[in-house]
């Protein structure tokens, strides 16, 4: 029987519009992210094939997510239809069973929520044939995979939502309280990934994720790209126990409902506790009919009082607002958002941006239904006509609901304020900043929240029926956000409630935004203005279903005072517009994302014929430079001595102009032959060409002057309080290859062909070694530097401070390099405090603003310990002053220039270090910049693949060994654990090539930075610290201030060679020269305590070794490698690692070893590579916890330990420490 009811209702849907339109949306949005790179669902496809299995199951496990709301309205209408429509005594009176009755319905349900699902197959298989599209770029049809996400993913997720929401519903006979099952599931989802975010609870998340989300993310994270390419999941591995859970808990559930489902009609008393939660607002006839006469506005007030406190307490809003909350506390406790498991400090603008980021879909969630029930409240209640017979005006009802909506927006809107608040006190931070909440909030995101909410009324006073608007209002959000870029429309004006992006900072506020989002604020309120009096006019009143009869209503009550206020609205909307176009488009660039494409194609089809060409090298360069920080200008005069390097003479110089920058340029002896005034390049011709070894003084000015306000502010260089440039802005010698396209699709599309992101390593290179990677025709410069700013601002400029004063109410200094350095310095501005320390002549400083002294103490003792470790390692510190300053959470990062760190506000200032065992990520970061005080700013790579080995993998080493002195290995176990995630996890991300550490490319910074550290560090254990420590030492001296040619990787790797044992030899090929993957995991850990007390521990280790390309295909190889064994105590309370009881390095050649060895008390865990050394995929199950076996064991006469006959053994040359060194 209930395969008949199953049957009918299968029958029933497929009849029915909403499956069918639900299946377009889905396959629509699936589309749309196959076949263009412009909509990204779930994160770009990177250079995975578009209809790889990766692909197609990835889509699968988000859709369950994006189809939660659908299924819900499937299993809804499922579950209560007979109650809905009062049936129910009739279909409960007959000879039906309650199991047939709820299985059936049940089975209907589920199986029709899939059908929309399937659209992610649909839209992947159609994608692949669309003329549009690089065939290129997809593989084979993959049907496995496909099938497997049916019955991995859509299946399991679509019976475990519909038990659920089926229970909910059946119990409760009302469809609202299941939509608000629905929410407590995706907020459930959220909760759990607040509580869960670390990579420690990695596996925890996964199984509790009932989506399966987080499981496959877990499962895949390693995947290259041909894995992806090639592979797909099945029931397997932690998948399988996660779908067998949340199947079951839907089960259970499933058969609660069954117990207490019941067809008897629910007792009186309890329907009178809650009422149909549907209406959910109390009738207003009454009242209305009490106060017919009443002046119009106590009539508004009257019907907003009963409107909106029908609607604060209904139980739908409480509980959909509660749920909100509840998504939003656990991020803003718990959310790491500082790297490494670390967390910020709770300051106001982090905290809004959490708020953001978890509140607002449930904000749009209520804005999307409550707008829905209010304009069809009447109708909804059959209480139209009598409220449509009272003289109320159209506009008192339409501005009592809008008032209500908006009064329920603002009220989550402070709820959410006081949690901040209360979240701030709870960590003991008390800098409230109220003003930004309410501003920020009730303001600023509060009046686009109103534009939403003025747009859904609109679209809900015209739709046929209520599910019509819905559909209407959703998709023209979801269009509203995509259509545009594909478009090449970048302004405002066009996008429904579009205003500029804002990043507030506590060194400017959001001053550089506000002229142009007062400006765009106006012109949206207008127009919603606009769309609140067509809303009137056109407002339901009685029985008119045929558009033609609302028109004449409509035009009936457009009388002479709604025409005033329309034609004034209108009239100041197209003056705002004006307004804003002739700032955003006349006074100002304004560019649509494809023009900026067209642009560098242009500028790599014309100029890219002269990058080869011999130009002049800058020597020495002085600066008069002066900053307006309150008018955002900034004027630069620079002198630059360039000279001819090369044999034969030069008859031109070329130039790159930055396009933000007014830029004029002078030479003696030479004119403009070629000023290219939209691709920003020029050409000067010498009157007599420059010969070899002449120099001559190039003049030159850059100027920035702000004029109105733009569609997006475009240069945050040049602020009120946190200027910060570098001098690049000034005109660049030469063709700038960064300029150009680097993703392989688009340049294809320009018709451009592959991209060489770096010139190919050579050994022993002369002429291609004549440029720095950093480029700039120069190699190492002297500059002066006089600096002028705002009387309440200090100003920075390279090299040491020579004197400052007062003039004409302004702030002045002069600064001169210690040291010829590279062409690539910066200049800041703000008004900054001051801490200043002496170390052995050095003069250590940190600029940061008033209220951000946190983390001052921990980079000051960075400095002091990453000069001590260096000076005494690799040479001398060629400046008299180290200074970090900190610059506007703009951009977020830290860089070194010669003496001088600029480090963001984001990243350091505020991180919040209130744990022994949080990876100190400010005192790491001043390390490594530190570090390129010597790796960068004295040895600097060669222009070609390797040079960031020289550079930034060489800056994480030496950042690594003042750490690990600092904090002891423990500390930094748990951090390479987090950079071999990090380097493992974005192989499968790469847009075109992995390259060996050798031959890394500049922008692969998951293999320099990354792999880099694991890579050095493991090298550091296997030939030991001071042997790395020489190599370095050997290369400062060779190649330190060095002239052309400079550098290349084979400098570093072959002063490693030197310095590595012959038996270790092959440990330069394996780290530097091949990509290396190691596969080791203990079978068998087990001890057995012997007569003296200690313990003989036995472990049967498995060990593989691969080599991968440059698309991650795997290709196994014999092991023939010097690896640790080892065995830990168990933590102390409060540690997460305990102290090493045995290590020792064995030579292993067999995939299967057996070692036995002896400790002085039982170890917790034994086994190889104890400490994840060895770059592994699964470097957890490298050690397991040790099986304490009965009886004694014998006496081991050999000694410490017992090998294998295919194992030799030989002591640590990095000896390990207790766990609380």
């Amino acid at each position: 029987m209930f395969l008949k009811i199953a049957w009918f209702e299968i029958r029933f849907w497929l009849r029915s519009w909403m499956v069918w339109i639900f299946l377009f949306i889905i396959a629509l949005l699936i589309f749309g992210a196959v076949s263009s790179d412009q909509i990204q669902v779930g994160g770009a496809l990177s250079n995975t094939y578009r209809n790889a299995p990766f692909v197609i199951q990835n889509f699968y496990s988000l859709i369950g997510l994006l189809t939660l709301l659908m299924s819900t309205a499937f299993v809804n209408s499922s579950a209560i239809r007979d109650f809905k429509y009062n049936t129910y005594q009739i279909v409960f009176t007959t000879p039906l069973r309650k199991i047939d009755f709820l299985l059936g319905r049940f089975i209907g349900a589920t199986l029709i929520s899939v059908i929309p699902m399937l659209g992610v197959s649909l839209a992947i298989l159609l994608a692949k044939y669309m003329p549009w599209v690089d065939p290129e770029r997809f593989g084979r049809v993959d049907w496995i995979a496909h099938l497997r996400g049916i019955y991995v993913f859509a299946l399991p997720n679509a019976v475990f939502i519909a038990a659920v929401l089926f229970a909910i519903a059946v119990l409760a006979r009302n469809e609202i309280v299941s939509f608000v099952g629905a929410i407590v599931l995706l907020v459930g989802y959220g909760v759990a990934g607040a509580l869960t975010q670390d990579i420690q609870h990695e596996q925890l998340a996964a199984l509790l994720d009932p989506f399966g989300i987080r499981t496959f993310r877990l499962m895949v994270k390693y995947w290259t790209v041909a894995e992806k390419n090639s592979l797909s999941v099945g029931w397997e591995g932690s998948l399988l126990w996660n779908r067998l859970l949340w199947l079951g808990v839907g089960c259970v559930i499933f058969l609660l409902a069954y117990a207490r489902f019941s067809f008897a009609e629910r007792r009186s008393k309890a329907t009178a506790v809650e009422p149909d939660v549907k209406v959910a607002i109390a009738s207003a006839a009454p009242v209305m009919q009490a106060h017919l006469h009443d002046a119009p506005w106590v009539k508004f007030l009257g019907s907003l009082r009963i409107h909106f406190l029908g609607m604060a307490r209904s139980t739908v809003f409480i509980v959909v607002a509660l749920l909100a909350l509840a998504n939003c506390v656990p991020s803003l406790m718990l959310s790491a958002t500082e790297g490494y498991g670390n967390s910020t400090l709770p300051v106001t603008y982090w905290v809004l941006d959490l708020i953001r980021g978890t509140l607002y879909l449930f904000t749009l969630i209520v804005i999307t239904f409550f707008a829905g029930a209010l304009v069809w409240k009447d109708r909804d209640e059959r209480m139209d006509e009598i409220t449509d017979a009272t003289p109320t005006p159209e506009w008192i009802s339409y501005a009592s609901r809008l008032v209500t909506l908006v009064g329920m927006v603002m009220l989550i809107q402070l709820a959410a304020l006081l949690s901040g608040v209360a979240v701030q006190a709870w960590h003991g931070y008390h800098n409230f900043q109220l003003g930004l909440y309410l501003h920020e909030l009730l303001v600023r995101d509060g009046s686009f929240f109103v534009f939403l909410a003025v747009l859904a009324f609109f679209i809900h006073v015209l739709a046929p029926n209520k599910y019509v608007g819905y559909f209407v209002y959703v998709a023209f959000l979801v269009a509203n956000t995509f259509i545009w870029r594909p478009l090449n429309i970048a302004t405002n004006l066009v996008q429904f409630a579009g205003t500029p992006n804002v990043t507030y900072s506590d060194f400017f506020g959001d001053r550089p935004y506000r002229a142009a989002w007062n400006w765009y604020m106006l012109y949206w309120l207008l127009f919603c203005g606009l769309l609140a009096i067509l809303s009137v006019m056109f407002w339901p009143r009685g029985r008119q279903d045929r558009w033609r009869a609302r028109r004449i209503n409509a035009g009936q009550r457009f009388h002479r005072g709604w025409q005033v206020a329309c034609i004034a609205c209108f009239l100041a909307f197209a003056g705002a517009g004006g307004w804003i176009w002739y700032n955003t488009a006349v006074v100002n660039r304004l560019a649509g994302p494809k023009d900026l494409e067209r642009r560098q194609a242009d500028y790599e089809k014309n100029y890219k014929q002269f990058e080869k060409l011999p130009q002049p090298r800058v020597r020495n360069v002085r600066y008069a430079i002066d900053i307006f920080p309150g008018e955002r200008n900034i004027s630069m005069r620079g002198d630059q001595d360039i000279y001819n390097p090369y044999p034969q003479p030069l008859s031109e110089v070329h130039f790159t102009v930055d396009p933000d920058y007014d830029v004029s340029i002078e030479i003696p002896g030479a004119t403009p032959s070629k000023e290219d005034k939209v691709l920003f390049y020029r050409i000067y011709r010498f009157d007599s060409p420059l010969q070899p070894g002449e120099s001559r003084t190039m003049h030159f000015t850059v100027n920035s002057r702000t004029h109105g306000f733009e569609n997006e502010v475009s240069n945050l260089q040049i602020v009120q309080d946190g200027t910060f440039f570098n001098n690049t802005i000034g005109p660049i010698i030469g063709y700038s290859d960064g300029r150009e396209i680097s993703d392989p699709v688009e340049r294809k599309k320009y018709k451009l062909g592959e991209k060489v992101l770096m010139p190919p390593l050579e050994r022993n290179c002369t002429d291609d070694c004549r440029e720095t990677y950093l480029g700039g025709h120069s190699d190492w410069v002297d500059v002066d530097t006089v600096i002028s700013t705002a009387s309440d601002q200090l100003a920075i400029a390279p090299g040491s401070l020579v004197r400052e004063w007062q003039k004409g109410g302004r702030n002045y200094f002069e600064y001169k390099l210690d040291h010829p350095s590279l062409n690539f310095y910066s200049f800041m501005s703000a008004r900054y405090e001051v801490a200043r320390e002496d170390w052995n002549g050095i003069k250590m400083e940190v600029y940061y603003i008033k209220g951000h002294p946190w983390n001052v103490p921990r980079m000051m003792n960075g400095i002091k310990k990453s000069l001590d470790y260096y000076i005494k390692n690799f040479g001398p510190y060629e400046h008299k002053e180290a200074r970090i300053i900190e610059f506007p959470r703009v951009a977020r990062f830290a860089q070194a220039f010669p003496g001088t760190m600029p480090y963001s506000e984001s990243i350091g200032f505020i991180a919040n270090l209130n744990h022994p065992d949080d990876i100190d990520m400010v005192f790491y970061v001043v390390g490594h910049e530190m570090g390129h005080q010597w790796w960068a700013h004295q040895v600097v790579g060669a222009n070609m693949e390797g040079a960031t080995l020289l550079s930034e993998t060489l800056a994480q080493y030496s950042a690594l060994m003042v750490m690990e002195k600092e904090y002891g290995r423990d500390m930094m176990r748990k951090f390479l654990q987090y950079e071999m995630d990090n380097y493992l996890r974005n192989r499968g991300q790469e847009r075109v090539k992995e390259r060996p550490l050798l031959r890394v490319e500049a922008n692969q910074g998951y293999i320099h930075y990354r792999k880099g550290s694991v890579i050095l560090y493991y090298l550091k254990e296997m030939i030991g610290e001071q042997a790395v420590n020489r190599a370095l030492r050997k290369v400062i001296q060779q190649y330190a201030y060095a002239q052309p040619p400079y550098p290349t990787s084979y400098a570093l790797v072959d002063a490693l060679r030197e310095q590595t044992p012959p038996d270790l030899q092959y440990l330069i090929k394996d780290l530097f020269e091949d990509i290396t993957i190691f596969s080791n995991r203990t079978l068998v850990a087990n001890a057995q305590k012997r007569a003296g007390g200690k313990y003989e521990v036995t472990i049967n280790v498995e060990t593989r070794k691969f080599k991968a390309d440059d698309k991650g295909n795997e290709t196994e190889v014999p092991v023939n490698d010097w690896i640790d064994i080892g065995a830990f105590a168990k933590p102390d309370k409060g540690k997460k690692y305990g102290a090493t009881l045995y290590r020792e390095r064995v030579h292993i050649t067999e995939r299967n070893s057996r070692f036995t060895f002896t400790t002085a008390s039982l170890p917790e865990k034994a086994g190889v590579d104890p400490f994840a050394l060895l770059i592994d995929r699964v470097p957890n199950d490298n050690t397991r916890n040790v099986t304490l076996l009965a009886g004694q064991a014998g006496e081991n006469k050999a000694g410490a330990g017992q090998m294998n006959s295919a194992v030799e053994a030989r002591p640590v040359i990095s000896p390990p420490r207790a766990a609380s060194e």
